[in-house]
């Protein structure tokens, strides 16, 4: 496929323009345990703990032989998703990761870009894992994985510590609700991490079109000290890349989007 070959169709979305009662607070030691047993106890993780799942130590019988992984499926045997797989991660060619991918727009772009790169994708929501994946095939990219599992288990189990040099964090759901911020994407032990995957020198990019969960996010990952502060001047690292569905459509309708670099220290 040539550079010239479009990989994007930003069709109409219906999109909401989002809610902006997001409201956060400096936590307390309190709310910092919290937010560590909650962790520790798999709560949170969207689609439930994989665990518990019937038959969690089998692929989809869509996913076989496919560029496709679950942590807890990298053995089976009627496939050989894990043995690629772990063959790639034990390779010396630099890692990359975006969670939450969404239809893969800059994720496809991205990996078509750097091809000694090897990409991880991960998105919960498995139609659009499915969707991607005839992406992947139809353009014939073949340095891009996807995984349908919660990054908050995949990670630990799968990537070895300071293997990743990126990690990309587009436009994640806010989760406005109290009752349902457990399942919010960034948290003390998700920054923790966050810090353990990617190597010394690594970065860290977060966009979001809501002002206050950059805020939290910011202040999250100043809170630990294996980050630099946010600093603009790190885009240069990303370079140029294809927009989000999401920043499409910020753009098209005039609103600002937030973001944030960091530098694993």
């Amino acid at each position: 496929m040539s550079e010239s070959t479009p990989l994007l169709n930003y069709h109409a979305a219906s999109f909401s323009a989002g809610r902006m009662d997001f409201a956060w607070e400096e936590l307390s030691e309190e709310a910092r345990a919290q937010a560590y047993a909650d962790w520790e106890a798999g709560k949170g993780l969207i689609g439930g703990d994989p665990r518990r799942r019937p038959n969690s130590h089998l692929l989809p019988a869509w996913g076989i032989d496919r560029p496709f992984f679950r942590a807890l499926a990298l053995d089976d045997a009627r496939g050989q998703n894990g043995d690629r797989l772990r063959a790639l991660l034990a390779s010396d060619r630099p890692a990359e990761a975006e969670i939450g991918f969404g239809r893969g727009d800059f994720l496809l772009d991205r990996a078509r870009r750097h091809p000694d790169t090897l990409f991880l994708g991960y998105e919960t929501k498995t139609k659009a894992t499915r969707l991607c994946l005839q992406r992947i095939e139809r353009y014939a990219i073949d340095n891009l994985w996807l995984s349908d599992d919660d990054c908050r288990f995949n990670l630990p189990r799968v990537i070895d510590d300071g293997r990743l040099d990126m990690v990309h964090v587009l436009f994640p759901d806010p989760w406005w609700k109290e009752q349902h911020r457990v399942k919010r994407l960034f948290s003390p032990p998700f920054v923790d991490l966050l810090a353990a995957k990617l190597q010394p020198g690594g970065l860290l990019h977060f966009k979001s079109d809501v002002q206050e969960y950059g805020e939290l996010v910011a202040y999250l990952v100043a809170q630990h000290g294996a980050f630099s502060a946010h600093d603009p001047s790190l885009a240069a690292r990303i370079g140029e890349f294809a927009a989000t569905h999401r920043e499409h459509w910020c753009i098209r309708h005039n609103r600002p989007v937030y973001t944030y670099y960091f530098a694993r220290r």
